[in-house]
């Protein structure tokens, strides 16, 4: 599924009539975007609006969770995603957008937010994928309804498709590699370290390595962590962590300064920070590019661990404690 990220990313481009509804809901005016997603059906939604933070003058928010802002009416664009279509989080919030009047779109495979969502356009989903697994199909479809929304130009997903696959078969050769990486956080705690639109990459590199390798791992941002964070690095000779920062062609003197500095402080303290600079031409071949490039850095951790890259035994788990309690 990992190989298959780049071929995703034109695998489910939204039919015309989803986008002429977009168009319309666009012409009408809308206050706001609000997605709704959880875990691997979540992240998607996180990128894109990362990715068009700095584009759009309409806001674009995301809940996790099972209610809604009470902001939220008719005037705003409600989006659920749920691969499965049976997270309870989002059927629970999308509901409730329902009964405020909110205009609203699921992006799903089936399950209960397809058979629910009665005049709500649908962008269908092909099943058969882990919901961590789908994000660049998810995000085919996303980006373009996001973008027409906003009243912005679409984005050639087609071309950064072929771009990401190019420099994939070039990882071989680079400084550092996926397997490089795997390698040097087999007996570490990964730490993902983002700015900008590289913070939700962070957060997906983390869930990667706690989904697919099984292995606790966490993410940061920029610059908030340099006000708070940077403290904890005293600890990093009695802690295996791997700080890896993701770098930006985007960022500006400051920023670099401050990450610099910021690097230099964790080596100070005994850590080996990781500079990865995959040195990619745009925001969206960096949110991508990044992204598949640590995908393949979880899954070749879970081969080193000997573990199942597939199974989420403990997510299962979960569901049915809940299950029996309901």
């Amino acid at each position: 599924m990992v190989a298959g990220f780049p071929q995703l990313l034109k695998s489910s481009r939204p039919n015309d009539n989803l986008v002429q509804e977009a168009v319309r809901m666009h012409e009408r005016g809308i206050d706001g975007i609000l997605l709704l997603g959880m875990g691997g059906s979540a992240i998607a939604g996180e990128i894109c609006k990362a990715y068009l933070h700095d584009e759009t003058t309409t806001p674009i928010l995301s809940v996790r969770d099972y209610t809604l802002p009470k902001f939220i009416n008719e005037s705003w664009v409600t989006i659920a995603v749920s691969y499965s279509g049976n997270t309870e989080e989002t059927l629970s919030a999308f509901r409730e957008a329902l009964v405020r009047g909110s205009s609203t779109i699921a992006f799903t495979a089936g399950g209960a937010l397809k058979e629910e969502a009665g005049g709500t356009p649908v962008h269908n989903l092909s099943p058969g994928f882990q919901p961590r697994a789908a994000l660049p199909m998810i995000l085919s479809g996303l980006l373009p309804i996001l973008e027409t929304l906003a009243g912005l130009e679409t984005t050639d997903l087609d071309t950064v498709s072929a771009d990401i696959e190019d420099v994939s078969s070039l990882w071989s050769g680079m400084p550092t590699t996926p397997s490089d990486l795997a390698k040097m956080a087999k007996d570490a705690v990964p730490l993902f370290i983002g700015w900008k639109h590289l913070i939700p990459v962070a957060y997906r590199a983390r869930c990667q390595m706690n989904e697919n390798a099984k292995k606790m791992a966490f993410s940061s941002e920029l610059p908030e962590a340099s006000h708070n964070e940077i403290e904890g690095t005293a600890s990093c000779a009695k802690t295996p962590f791997l700080p890896i920062f993701l770098r930006s062609k985007e960022e500006d003197n400051r920023t670099q300064a401050r990450i610099e500095a910021t690097i230099d402080i964790f080596l100070a303290n005994g850590c080996s920070p990781v500079n990865l600079d995959l040195e990619l031409p745009s925001r969206i071949h960096e949110c991508l590019g990044y992204t598949h490039f640590l995908d393949s850095m979880s899954v070749e951790l879970a081969e080193i661990l000997g573990v199942d890259s597939i199974q989420v035994e403990r997510i299962t788990e979960l569901k049915k404690k809940l299950e029996n309690e309901t």
